[in-house]
């Protein structure tokens, strides 16, 4: 076995020099037999301080190919000691992956698929082979080329790599990927996106196609992760609220720091360019303490010179277009110039006032909500929604949680919706307007344009975050300065998730409302003193709640 181990490597070395141009270590000078408890890569690994290639008992009995092992702990060993474990096990995997036969595909990537996920934050996992699955569905194989070179350039310039730095840029570049959509399937996702109660019976008779063609192709829309259908809890259901916050200061203030401690903390992006440094989205169960909170901390930041905005969302919509979406060339392709005549005949012409609106009012249900249904949101939020995964999570017979699901459902507590990724739109911006006029304006403006999301305060002002095609957000803040609209346009950096989690243990059910998290908002506002390096003695005593109180 020794012999036909280093045969293996050999081959394996040269592979790894021919596509990547990188030397590997020497070929192993010994193989043993390890534990699979004990083994550090599922298959095996190699001890490169010893030169002992250790084998699990799958891979010597043959269930798993050890040539696999071979290719992956080769290239594994190849790569730059500044990227993560997980970066350089991914990529090797997924080179390993790519250099076997279709037979031994088939068992590498089950072996690959049982390695654990990871909970990076409340709402987010990790998952080696979902990540590399997910960018060569998008890209095609050769993208692993193009990473690896990326990695290979950090390396090179002094950047390590930790692993929350791998998982943040590895969700960010996935995102990037533009995929081309030809006409039959632009047709599918407008459709689903514009009636994301369509049916694929309904659809398929839309599109004048067979049913089952109809299914395949939404089918394969959605293995190319092109098609997401997300099943989620509107927020507004169930008395959480939802506010937009924009800090701005000094160019060398990192205003990101006043909210990583934020208990409430959704998502976070950096501004780009302009006043405001970043916007981040709140998620407030109501209750009084919980929101005197952010006003505590923005009277906080205002006092020592940082810029404050805060928006809530009163009322919201999701547009979508393709008008302007290029079937021959499978991109998009916006006219700007047209753009400005039109926003100009809106203005001019007040079209924006016999324009239907497309915003929803957030309404609280008044169903009654117990300890199961909260639960029950809760997994909807990690994305646990079969009926088996919640059975198994909650241990809840079959019966109840079928009635319960029934019930959320019926009242909109829960509910799916289609979502479109990687299809171009790789440029983000905000456009916020407290004027009324050019709030409205703005609204019927965008529905022409890709996809916007419309966020109204009480006072009908305006948050507008529009994803647009490269080099659109310039054209965007060119349009909108010629038409002379009262807005703020700000590029947005990609977008970060805070430690925000389903907040199960605040649902108050003799109450039927949210108690307030305080431990957790104390040591927030303790957090934010640290950083504007006030002395917590004097100032703790005039934020700090009372340990008491719902």
């Amino acid at each position: 076995m020794d012999d036909e181990a280093t045969r293996l490597w050999n081959e394996s070395s040269r592979l790894v020099n021919n596509r990547f141009q990188l030397e590997v270590v020497d070929a192993p000078r010994s193989v043993q037999s390890i534990n699979t408890h004990n083994c550090e890569r599922f298959g095996g690994f190699l001890d490169s301080s010893t030169g002992t290639l250790f084998l699990s008992s799958a891979t010597r009995e043959g269930r798993l190919p050890w040539r696999g092992v071979l290719l992956r702990e080769s290239f594994y060993h190849s790569l730059p000691s500044s990227l993560c474990d997980e970066a350089r096990n991914d990529v090797s995997c997924e080179f390993a992956r790519q250099s076997l036969t279709k037979v031994e595909r088939s068992s590498w990537e089950a072996a690959w698929k049982t390695l654990p996920t990871r909970r990076v934050r409340a709402n987010l996992t990790y998952a080696s082979f979902r990540t590399m699955e997910w960018m060569i569905s998008l890209g095609g194989e050769r993208e692993l080329d193009s990473l690896v070179h990326e990695f290979l350039s950090m390396s090179k310039y002094g950047r390590e790599l930790s692993f929350i730095d791998y998982f943040e840029y590895m969700a960010k570049r996935i995102q990037r990927i533009e995929v081309g959509l030809n006409g039959t399937e632009l047709r599918i996702v407008d459709a689903l996106l514009k009636d994301q109660r369509l049916s694929i019976i309904n659809l398929a008779q839309q599109l004048e196609l067979s049913e089952s063609w109809t299914s395949t192709l939404v089918n394969r829309l959605r293995n190319g992760y092109i098609l997401r259908a997300i099943t989620s809890t509107p927020f507004s259901r169930i008395g959480i609220r939802t506010f937009h916050i924009l800090l701005g200061s000094r160019p060398e203030d990192d205003t990101f720091r006043y909210l990583t401690d934020c208990p409430f903390l959704y998502n976070i992006q950096h501004i780009l360019n302009g006043p405001w440094q970043v916007l981040a989205r709140l998620a407030i169960p109501d209750n009084d303490k919980s929101v005197q909170s952010l006003q505590s901390v923005a009277d906080t930041l205002n006092d020592n010179g940082i810029a404050v905005d805060i928006s809530e969302t009163h009322s919201a919509a999701l547009v979508h277009s393709f008008y302007h979406y290029n079937v021959t060339n499978r991109r998009w392709e916006i006219p700007w110039v047209a753009m400005q005549g039109w926003g100009q005949r809106i203005q001019d012409e007040s079209l924006d006032e016999i324009v239907e609106k497309v915003d929803t009012p957030a309404q609280m249900t008044d169903m009654y909500l117990d300890e199961l249904d909260l639960k029950i949101l809760e997994c909807v939020s990690r994305e646990i929604t079969s009926s088996r995964s919640l059975r198994n999570e909650l241990r809840v017979g079959q019966n109840r949680l079928a009635n319960r699901l029934v019930e959320l459902r019926r009242n909109g507590l829960i509910r799916r919706n289609w979502n479109a990724h990687n299809i171009g739109l790789v440029e983000s911006v905000a456009i916020r307007t407290s004027d009324r006029k050019t709030a409205q304006i703005l609204d019927v403006w965008s529905r022409e344009l890709p996809k916007s999301f419309l966020r109204y305060g009480e006072l009908r002002d305006l948050l507008m975050i529009m994803e647009l095609p490269a080099g659109g957000s310039s054209r965007l803040m060119e349009t909108i300065r010629d038409l002379g609209w009262h807005a703020s346009v700000s590029l947005l950096g990609g977008n970060i998730w805070g430690q925000w989690s389903f907040p199960v243990e605040l649902w108050n059910v003799e109450h039927q409302r949210w108690d307030a998290p305080i431990d957790k908002i104390n040591s927030w506002l303790v957090h934010l003193d640290h950083e504007l390096e006030v002395e917590v003695k004097e100032t703790t005593e005039s934020h700090i709640f009372p340990q008491y109180g719902y």
